[in-house]
């Protein structure tokens, strides 16, 4: 039988969470102030771990695969998937992106100027001036290649 006075937690580990829990507030319990650090926060936390990216790119729409008939973006803004490489890894990644035309008639007969704002924490990697991309829409929708990074 075991003693009254046993405990069923160890008070020094529950000393030691107590030092770790981060803190709401103001600032650390050592008197520092606190910094938030994007890499290190939880993913509950409300930080945003992403970047927006802005671009302009040559883009060339591909006919669709089932018809045969040119394949189009539904308006001069639309919400697609960039697919592009990596210059040196050579790996592939999908980013979101909101893809935005001068002129609502993009054909696939010729190559049209778009902006895409591109959202990804690594996304100025992949998509490097002179580099070529894919547009999709369920499936490919436009080939590009990237002519130049806007700054905001």
């Amino acid at each position: 039988m075991g003693s009254p006075t046993r405990k069923w937690f160890r008070f020094g580990s529950l000393r030691d969470l107590a030092r770790r829990w981060p803190v709401r507030g103001g600032g650390a319990r050592d008197g520092r102030p606190a910094r938030h650090d994007r890499a290190q926060s939880p993913p509950w936390s409300g930080h945003a771990a992403t970047r927006r990216f802005k671009y302009q790119a040559l883009v060339t729409l591909l006919p669709q695969q089932d018809s045969g008939l040119e394949a189009g973006l539904p308006s001069p803004v639309c919400h697609a998937v960039v697919r592009a490489r990596h210059g040196r890894t050579h790996l592939s990644k999908l980013f979101s992106a909101l893809v935005t035309s001068d002129d609502s008639g993009l054909s696939s007969k010729s190559s049209k100027l778009v902006t895409m704002v591109v959202v990804g924490e690594d996304a100025d990697d992949y998509l490097t001036p002179g580099e070529h991309f894919a547009l999709l829409r369920g499936n490919d929708v436009a080939r590009g290649t990237v002519t130049r990074r806007l700054y905001v």
